[in-house]
Formats: structure tokens, sequence, C-alpha cells
């Protein structure tokens, strides 16, 4: 029998590793965007890249559960206040469980998110946005290509995105 407090840290580990990047492929500039569809978390409808065509949009993968992503999500909100006037939208993409939804909602609102939400209970965006890791990020141009392709916490004031996304709202 395993003692509890390994179970808790084999438990705790599991989740931290979902978190950290690891190898793999991501989504190069140029590429098309993906066909993505998820559920809106303010009103239950479905949301869809193609719902953004013309715009330039951030995509963010995460989960409640991930602490990048508690740390990068008032940063993301701030590029969104800046940047929204200029024609940035972002889609935040929570891939909690749907028992999780409380924890979704309450996310939200402990950082004041004010930018579009969806909900893929079945994280069927990590595969589609070859997700290595959470947070992912990926920029998307107002042509639906892939302008850049982050994986990990977007540093506040992080150079190479900041002209990135400038470079893309541009076109």
């Amino acid at each position: 029998m395993t003692p509890r407090p390994l179970l808790l840290l084999t438990a705790a580990a599991a989740a931290l590793s979902s978190c950290i990047p690891s190898e793999g492929p991501t989504l190069q500039r140029g590429d098309p965007a993906p066909t993505f569809t998820a559920t809106s978390l303010e009103d239950g409808s479905p949301v869809s890249l193609t719902d953004y065509l013309g715009e330039t949009l951030l995509v963010n993968l995460w989960a409640t559960w991930c602490h990048p992503c508690r740390t990068e999500t008032p940063y993301l909100q701030s590029v969104y206040e800046r940047y929204r006037e200029d024609g940035l939208r972002i889609l935040g993409v929570s891939v909690d469980l749907p028992a999780d939804s409380a924890a979704v909602v309450h996310f939200v609102e402990e950082f004041g998110v004010t930018y579009d939400i969806a909900l893929d209970p079945e994280a069927t965006s990590r595969d589609i946005f070859l997700a290595r890791g959470l947070p992912t990020s990926v920029l998307i141009d107002r042509h639906g290509a892939v302008a850049f392709s982050w994986i990990g916490p977007i540093p506040e004031g992080e150079p190479t995105f900041i002209e990135g996304l400038e470079a893309a709202l541009r076109r």
C-alpha cells in the first residue's frame, strides 16, 4: 500500500508536469490557423476561430490548476487592455474538466478577465494547437495564418512577444 504523502506528491508532480513544456513540434509562422470550436463560458454557445477571421487573435490555452497560467493571466489581461483598440482579440481556452466549471468562473473573476473565454473540457485544443505544455499561446493574424506560437508563460514585457504582436496588428 502506498503511503498517502507519496500519493499526493505523485499527483502534484503529474499536474505540474502537464504545465511544463516538452519536446515536440509547434505551429509555425504562416501555417493556417487550425480548425477549432469550443463552448463560450459567457453563454454556452459554440465559439470557433472562424468567428475571429479579419481580427488579430491570441489563443491562450490554460487551466485553473496550472500555476504558470495563473502567473501569466494578469499580463494577458493588461495586453488585451492595451491593444484591443488596435484590433487585438484574446480567446482564453480553459482545458479544465467539466466538474471544475465553478473554478473556471472563479478564476476569470479573480483575475478580472474581460477577454473571451471558451471551455474545452476534452482538451482537444492541446492536440489541435500542438501544445507541449500549459500555457500555450498562438497568435493568428487577420488573414487566418499563424503569426507565432509561444509555449509556456509569456514573460511580462517580453520584447519578442510585443514586437510580434505589434507586427501582426499592423498587417
